[in-house]
């Protein structure tokens, strides 16, 4: 059977998830899928945990890169793409979480959805998109940015009409990290965030102000943290300098009404383009995970 699906999938010294991430998914999936794997220098032995899952799975590829500062996980989507052998793209499975048995019946609903609206999308469920590789080689690629990277490819297909959020009952489950990882990358993640937030044309007296006006969303303590290190991420983005934001919509805000109004689940969204929406699964959960 020829590969129809890639499952891109990027990693960097995850080497105590790893295995149960890619395990929950290769156990599922048929021999028309297969899983790039692209490795960002780990200097854990998260490769060696691969290498080892590959002598049982040959859908699995794994590809190796030196480890580069300068280069973000959005470059490392780029390259598992461009690596691809299938038609189309499943995109931002992380190796860190653990995947229900859904992801061939969600392929199948894509397809069903896509051609219903008779052009390439960008179909965003939870945790988990699709689309077609040459569709996202023209529109991509991903900016060689390490947060942020998603929404902004979002931003863009939202502009032209070509981003759809799909909604569903999540499958993915965050598999736990250790207490101080957990918090090193969430600190990590916050800050770069924000940095990225400043590039893209947020400026400092309206993050502060979306601060306060979201203090509901926090808790006490991660509010004032957050609050802590505006003025430093700030700081950095102008060492960084502006990202374009050409060809995308005018702002965040525009972009979530925009998600919320074309929001749909399957049936929702086949009527909306006149679709036919008769579907037979492969779990039998699956009726209930994507609101059939």
């Amino acid at each position: 059977m020829s590969i129809k699906y890639s499952i891109c999938m990027c990693n960097y010294n995850m080497e105590d998830t790893i295995e149960r991430s890619l395990l929950s998914i290769l156990e599922q999936v048929n021999d028309s899928f297969e899983v790039v794997l692209v490795d960002d220098g780990s200097t854990d032995n998260s490769v060696k945990v691969v290498k080892k899952i590959q002598t049982n799975y040959d859908n699995l590829r794994l590809i190796e890169l030196k480890r580069d500062k300068n280069r973000k996980l959005g470059f490392t989507r780029n390259m598992a793409i461009k690596n691809a052998n299938g038609k189309y793209i499943l995109l931002h499975l992380d190796c860190d979480d653990i995947f229900g048995p859904f992801l061939q019946d969600f392929a199948f609903l894509f397809e069903n959805i896509e051609r219903a609206a008779g052009r390439h999308i960008l179909l965003s469920g939870h945790h988990i998109n699709m689309a077609d590789r040459d569709f996202l080689l023209t529109y991509g690629p991903y900016k060689n940015i390490y947060r942020g990277e998603d929404r902004d490819l979002w931003s863009r297909l939202a502009k032209v009409d070509e981003y759809v959020p799909f909604d569903h009952i999540d499958f993915v489950v965050r598999i736990p990290k250790k207490l101080k990882k957990q918090i090193f990358k969430t600190i990590y993640d916050t800050f770069d965030h924000m940095v990225n937030d400043f590039r893209f044309g947020v400026s400092l007296r309206r993050y502060y102000y979306l601060e306060f006006k979201n203090i509901g969303f926090f808790t006490l303590k991660k509010f004032f943290f957050r609050v802590l290190i505006i003025f430093p991420a700030w700081v950095v983005s102008l060492f960084l300098g502006k990202l374009s934001t050409k060809g995308y919509l005018k702002s965040s805000e525009k972009f979530t009404e925009y998600r919320d109004a074309k929001r749909g689940t399957y049936l929702e969204l086949m009527q909306r383009y006149n679709g036919d929406d008769d579907v037979s699964f492969l779990s039998i959960k699956s009726k209930s995970i994507f609101k059939c």
